[in-house]
């Protein structure tokens, strides 16, 4: 019989990872000693477990890792004024196993919590009439969506972890286990999502759950994101590249498809009026708009301020939804990474937006779209949106953190001008305070499953070898989306690359409503300019970092790209822009794959004797141990 020490357990860590639980959803439970089987016996219980999966991803410690880990290594920060030395060691390239950072135990927190959801929500439908066989199917590929996100963030940011899909509720059990490989793992998830994917719902009557929970749509997103970074590995088989490209497209398909049939039916009908029309128009694809075609103060970023302000916007796939009671958990991670005021009204700001991101001036004094620098014209409201340009100092990030763009867009600074202006941001747009952490993060939006298919078409057309030349360039260069629900009907490269290319570009048209009219196309990528494999690579990764900015995608395109080239030439030459006088000791190390990785922490190999160092960082165990 299994007293209160298990049920404790069944809700914390699996002792494989070496930690003590020390914070677990105990008021979900008795206080009492009640068994475990006596706790498992109807549906709320599961519901209760199920929600702590959410919270446990919502907490401090599990926020900051997935900044950390997905944008603090990459080109895109260095340090804030108010920044750790924690932080500080990361940004100077001086990563060692005994970095806080290192410490995946919230990750595993939550894996556990979905691993013992899914092994006991099947006893609890035979014993409670009111969770039927499709509830059931449901609350299994929720937790499982869950699971293989967990997972997933892990073998980006370590590569080879310990794996296992079993609870751990059970003393005789042995959870000190070795790492299971990164290509095991991936395999591993993509067939566990593939056989739920269809019984996740549609859509919830309550629409903020549409992107706060688990929807058929955040399943298929991804889905696309396993295979494509299945399909991105230099070692594997040109035949199964090929295949995971087109199983990426095929997934990105379902969920493009879908948004539009939302669009059309515009249940709730106030989509029509917040979409851009002339994105949609002439590229296919249903983006909110940044400026309404009214004008005036409405100018503003409504975009943004639709997805990263009021959130769960309509092209929110999956996000972590956070309440403003003051009783909720409050996402305090981002307001400290990124700045703002803690409760004792002190400015908190780890991070800082890397000042290589924006010239001063335009370097091209014909103010002509270029992939030289990654924001090359004044009209993209991302450059202005993400983070506040000033003569001096350190460049604040505004992304998440400002509580609402306001004024028309001569205020906000976007405008055909050949230099940005010192302070852009209109002083009415202020960061929130440590009342208003009701910060929402974003796993997957619209426009990256389009950038997502994108790179899927570009690196497939590269394997089928064909020409990057455009067969039949229009006005732009580009043709209008197709609707269609297999990805496979575009079979040569040029289709493939031209399809690509008006994916690329109705993302970015929509941040320069701008260079909309037919007389700025110098303010725009035109498709003749790209008629190389590598323009299209260089092309989609400027257009994913500018869009992405700060929302923890930048290091793993990084690592992704090193590993679909197989080696770390491109990855080590934009991360050394960030370590100053370090970088030159830090590339020699970054030769090693291995370096893009996480070193294991070091109490997880004093109480894993399974686990055995990253290579890249085996010196500095031994360092620790002499």
């Amino acid at each position: 019989m299994k007293n209160i020490k298990n049920i404790i357990k069944a809700f914390g860590l699996a002792t494989f990872v070496g930690v003590t639980v020390t914070s677990c959803d105990l008021d979900l439970l008795p206080l009492n000693e009640v068994v475990l089987e006596n706790y498992w016996t109807n549906r709320d219980d599961v519901d209760n477990v199920l929600r702590s999966c959410y919270t446990g991803m919502e907490s401090s410690a599990w926020m900051e890792r997935a900044i950390v880990w997905g944008e603090v290594r990459s080109d895109n920060v260095t340090s804030g004024s108010t920044a750790n030395t924690t932080i500080n060691y990361i940004n100077k390239g001086n990563l060692k196993q005994t970095n806080a950072y290192c410490d995946w135990s919230s990750f595993y927190n939550v894996i556990n919590r979905c691993n013992t959801v899914i092994y006991y929500a099947p006893q609890v439908a035979e014993k409670d009439p009111n969770f039927t066989s499709s509830d059931l199917a449901v609350t299994i590929a929720e937790a499982k969506t869950i699971r293989a996100l967990n997972y997933f963030y892990l073998i980006r940011a370590f590569k080879n972890v310990p794996f296992t899909f079993s609870p751990s509720i059970d003393d005789t059990q042995n959870y000190r286990l070795p790492a299971s490989s990164f290509e095991n793992i991936l395999d591993s998830l993509i067939l566990d999502l593939e056989g739920c994917k269809d019984n996740a719902p549609r859509a919830y009557f309550e629409r903020t759950k549409n992107s706060g929970r688990v929807t058929r749509a955040a399943i298929y997103a991804l889905l696309a994101d396993l295979y494509l970074w299945r399909a991105s590995d230099a070692n594997r088989a040109k035949s199964l590249q090929e295949e995971d490209y087109r199983k990426c497209v095929q997934c990105c398909d379902w969920v493009l498809n879908y948004k539009y049939d939302e669009y059309m039916t515009d249940k709730y009908g106030d989509l029509n009026r917040a979409m851009d029309s002339y994105v949609l128009t002439n590229y296919g694809y249903p983006l909110l708009a940044e400026k309404s075609a009214s004008g005036g103060s409405s100018n503003a970023p409504q975009a943004y301020n639709s997805i990263f302000v009021t959130g769960n916007s309509f092209e929110s796939l999956y996000e972590l939804t956070y309440s403003e009671s003051v009783n909720d958990i409050h996402n305090t991670a981002v307001g400290y990474m990124y700045g703002s005021n803690n409760d004792k009204s002190q400015h908190i700001q780890w991070l800082s937006a890397n000042e290589n991101l924006m010239e001063t001036v335009i370097p091209n004094s014909a103010k002509t779209y270029s992939e030289t620098t990654l924001f090359p014209v004044t009209t993209d409201y991302r450059s202005l949106t993400s983070f506040r340009y000033v003569n001096s100092g350190s460049f604040a990030i505004l992304k998440y953190v400002t509580t609402r763009f306001q004024g028309d867009a001569s205020d906000f600074g976007v405008s055909t001008a050949t230099s940005w202006a010192a302070g852009t941001a209109s002083a009415n747009n202020q960061k929130r305070s440590s009342h208003n952490y009701a910060i929402n993060w974003i796993f997957y939006r619209l426009s990256e499953v389009m950038l997502m298919r994108a790179e899927a078409e570009i690196n497939l057309a590269n394997l089928l070898g064909g020409s990057a030349t455009p067969a039949e360039p229009e006005s732009n260069g580009v043709k209008a989306r197709r609707i269609r629900q297999d990805g496979a009907m575009l079979s040569t490269a040029t289709e493939l690359y031209d399809d690509a290319f008006n994916l690329i570009l109705a993302v970015y048209m929509r941040s320069n409503p701008n260079a909309q009219s037919g007389k700025d196309t110098e303010y725009r990528p035109v498709r003749t300019n790209y008629n190389l494999y590598e323009d299209f690579v260089t092309l989609l990764e400027n257009e994913r970092q500018r869009e992405f900015l700060f929302e923890g995608k930048r290091y793993f395109d990084l690592v992704r790209r090193a590993r679909r080239e197989g080696n770390t030439s491109h990855f080590a030459a934009a991360v050394a822009s960030k370590y100053g006088e370090a970088s030159r000791s830090v590339v020699i190390k970054m030769a090693m794959m291995d370096f893009m990785y996480m070193p294991y922490a070091e109490h997880e190999l004093d109480v894993n004797p399974s686990l055995s160092q990253n290579p890249a960082y085996a010196e500095d165990e031994d360092i620790v141990k002499n």
